[in-house]
C-alpha cells in the first residue's frame, strides 16, 4: 500500500505519516521511528506538519494507536486513519477483533480528531481453492483446516478486493473530503464463494473439493479455538485461525460483508465514490495465480 500513498504529497499538497508496525525500506516514503511510550509533547512534535496519519497495527496492538491519535490531535493533523482494513463486521457480533476496533473508534470520537475508517473486504487470496493437481498450493494463505471450507450453501455475496488494488483505493479515499467521519469499503468484486469456485473450475479445468460446514459446526469450531486461546495456546496459527473463523461467521452466516450488510453498517463504497478506478477481478487474479505470476503477501518471496 505504501508506494501508492507517497505521491499524495505532490498531488494534493498533503503530507502523510504512516505509523507502521514493521520496517519497510525502499518504499518511497520516509519512515520515522517514534516512541509511543514517550510524552504526548514528544509525539506531537514528531507529527508537526503532517496532514494525514495512517495506523497499521495487528489486533494485539490496537491500543497503541490512542497516544498517537491524541498527539495527532494536538499537532493539528487533519485526518487519522485507524487500523481497520478488514471486512464489514457488526460492532457487537461474533468477532473479538472487531469489538476491540470499535472501542478504538469510540475513543477517536472522544479525542475529537477527524478520522476515516477504511475496510477492504476479503482479499482474493483468501479464496484460492486447493486443486487436485496441487497447482495452487503455493498461493494458499490459509491453515489446512480452513482450506476449501465453505460456510452453509456458499451463496452469500461478499465484498472482495485484490490486494494490489488496496493502495490506489486508499490513496483516493484519504485525499477525499467526503470521507471524513465515514466508514468506507475499498471494494472490488462482489461474489459468492460458489461463484469464485466456479471461476476456478472453468479456468483450471479441475474440480476443487468443497467442504461445506453448517452455521452450528462453524460456531463449534470458533468455540474450540477460543477454548485453546483461553487455555494459553496463543501461537500465531491458533490466533489467526480463530479470527478467520469469526470473520467467516460474520461474513457468510450473518452477512455483514454482503452489500446489504455493509449498507446496514453504514459503509460508503469506494466503487460508488470513484467509478473511474478499475479494480482487478477475481477472474483476472486467478489467471495470474495459475500462471504463477503472484506470490503470497508478506511471504519472503514477495518483494512488492
Amino acid at each position: 500500500m505504501l508506494p501508492y500513498l507517497a505521491p499524495q504529497e505532490n498531488q494534493g499538497g498533503s503530507s502523510l505519516m504512516v505509523y507502521y508496525s514493521r520496517k519497510n525500506p525502499s518504499l518511497g516514503v520516509v519512515i520515522t521511528a517514534i516512541d509511543l511510550n514517550g510524552s504526548e509533547e514528544e509525539l506531537s512534535k514528531s507529527l508537526e506538519g503532517i496532514d494525514i496519519v495512517i495506523a497499521s497495527v495487528p489486533p494485539n496492538a490496537l491500543d497503541t494507536q490512542l497516544p498517537l491519535a491524541r498527539a495527532a490531535k494536538k499537532a493539528g493533523v487533519k485526518r487519522f486513519v485507524p487500523a481497520a482494513y478488514a471486512m464489514a463486521v457488526a460492532p457487537n457480533g461474533i468477532s473479538t477483533a472487531q469489538k476491540k476496533k470499535e472501542k478504538i473508534y469510540v475513543d477517536l470520537e472522544k479525542i475529537g480528531i477527524p478520522h476515516t475508517i477504511i475496510d477492504v473486504g476479503w482479499w482474493h487470496f483468501g479464496f484460492v481453492p486447493r486443486l487436485p493437481s496441487g497447482a495452487t498450493d503455493y498461493a494458499i494463505a490459509l491453515p489446512d483446516f480452513l482450506v476449501n471450507l465453505i460456510p452453509e450453501d456458499g451463496n452469500m455475496k461478499t465484498y472482495l478486493v485484490d490486494n494490489r488494488d488496496v493502495g490506489p483505493l486508499v490513496a483516493r479515499i484519504i485525499a477525499d473530503p467526503r470521507t471524513i467521519s465515514s466508514r468506507v469499503m475499498a471494494n472490488g468484486d462482489v461474489l459468492t464463494i460458489n461463484e469464485m469456485y466456479e471461476i476456478a473450475e472453468r479456468l483450471s479445468g479441475e474440480k476443487p473439493e468443497r467442504r461445506h460446514v453448517s452455521a452450528d459446526k462453524l460456531k463449534s469450531m470458533i468455540d474450540n479455538a477460543r477454548g485453546k486461546i483461553a487455555a494459553g495456546q496463543v501461537d500465531y496459527p491458533t490466533l489467526v485461525g480463530c479470527f478467520w473463523l469469526e470473520y467467516y461467521y460474520s461474513s457468510f452466516i450473518d452477512g455483514d460483508n454482503s452489500p446489504a450488510g455493509a449498507q446496514r453498517l453504514g459503509y460508503t463504497l469506494a466503487s460508488d465514490l470513484y467509478p473511474d478506478v478499475k479494480t482487478t477481478s477475481f477472474e483476472t487474479f486467478f489467471v495470474d495465480i495459475l500462471g504463477h505470476k503472484l506470490t503470497l503477501p508478506y511471504s519472503k518471496q514477495n518483494t512488492s
